[in-house]
Order: structure tokens, then sequence, then C-alpha cells
């Protein structure tokens, strides 16, 4: 064999093994995607529901997982869980011992997420949801100690200066503005908050989806 007819084959099944990796690549693509979206799906149903810990890659060592930053999805995805099931808007479940419990570990998984995320509007919204919990770990009977309404007022706030667009943690600000206490450091902006629109999606009941 010449050179030239060995440089054509080698050539040759270079091309063969690149075009194998690309649908390779692309399988393992398209099975994260399947497998992130019938997770969301499944999580409307049922929050209790574990996330997905994987997609069954066919390339080694978990390469598209890298590629699409696949795990700080799956950790957001896990957060919301815990989240709804902190916060189900049932006084029964969420003024328990289970679901004070429950909101503990959100707020942690939380604060990590606010702290750890390196998109804005995403750390904003794990803000709001942050001050959601707080703002129900304040009412009468929700736990053994409640906690003051001015720390969901914090986090609220914290939401806007992380997005300054987040309109779910400004309705959420007013109403808790609208509800301290007069030996409350924020009682003297609450004025302000009256007569204004009250409440935003996150401190209704849990919606469908994330």
């Amino acid at each position: 064999m010449t050179r030239r007819r060995l440089l054509r084959a080698l050539g040759a099944a270079l091309c063969l093994l690149l075009a194998a990796a690309v649908a390779l690549l692309a399988n393992d693509v398209h099975a994260w995607q399947t497998t992130l979206r019938a997770a969301d799906a499944e999580a409307v149903v049922d929050p209790a529901k574990p996330v997905p810990s994987g997609a069954g890659e066919v390339l080694p060592f978990h390469v598209v997982r890298s590629l699409l930053g696949v795990d700080d999805d799956l950790e957001l995805r896990r957060t919301l869980l815990l989240f709804r099931r902190a916060h189900t808007g049932i006084p029964s479940h969420d003024q328990s011992t289970a679901g004070t419990e429950l909101r503990a570990q959100a707020e942690v998984a939380l604060g990590r997420l606010i702290r750890d995320e390196g998109d804005a509007s995403r750390a904003s919204d794990a803000a709001n949801l942050l001050g959601v919990l707080a703002f129900v770990d304040s009412l009468p009977g929700a736990s053994q100690t409640s906690t003051p309404v001015d720390r969901s007022i914090v986090e609220f706030q914290n939401a806007i200066r992380l997005d300054p667009g987040n309109d779910d943690a400004k309705a959420n600000l007013e109403l808790a503005l609208g509800v301290v206490p007069p030996e409350s450091p924020f009682h003297t902006s609450r004025h302000g908050a009256q007569g204004k629109r009250r409440g935003g999606a996150s401190l209704s009941n849990p919606g469908r989806g994330y």
C-alpha cells in the first residue's frame, strides 16, 4: 500500500470515528433532554418523586453531562421540589412538625443555591422562595418559635437587588411590609405598600411546573 493510500485510509477511518462520536453525542444530548422533560412532568403530579441522577449516557466520563452543565440544573430541580414539599399551602401540613422540618431543609438548600448560583435571575428566584418560606415561618402556629416577618422582608429585598425585574419578589415584599408589627424597623415602610398589588405567585399555592 502506497503512502497516499494509507493516508486516505486513515483519513476515512478518522471521519468514521468522528461521525460515530457526533452521533453518540447527539444521542446523549437527546437522552438528557428527554429525561429532564419527563422529570418536570412527573414533578407536577408528585413533588416527592426524586430528580433523576442520570440519563443512560453512552459516551464515557459523563461528557454530555459536563458539556450541558446538567449538575446545576439537577440541583436547581431538587431544591425547587423540596420547596414545593415544604410549602404546600395546606395549613395542617405546613404548620406541622414535618412541614417545619421540610422548610428548614429547603431554606438550607435555597441559601446554598443563592450563594453558588452564577445566574442572577435564578439566584433572585431562589431568594424570593426563601423569603416565602421565612414568611410562612412567621405565621402563628407555623413552628414552636415563629421567626419575625422581618427575615422574609430581607430575603425579598435581596431578590429584588439580584434581579430588579423580579415582579414576584416585589409583590411579596409589599405583602410582607403590610403585616409588619409596630416594633419592626420596617414598620415605617408599610404605608407605601398599602393599596398595591398584593402577593406574588410564590406566596400562592404552588402552580404547575417550575
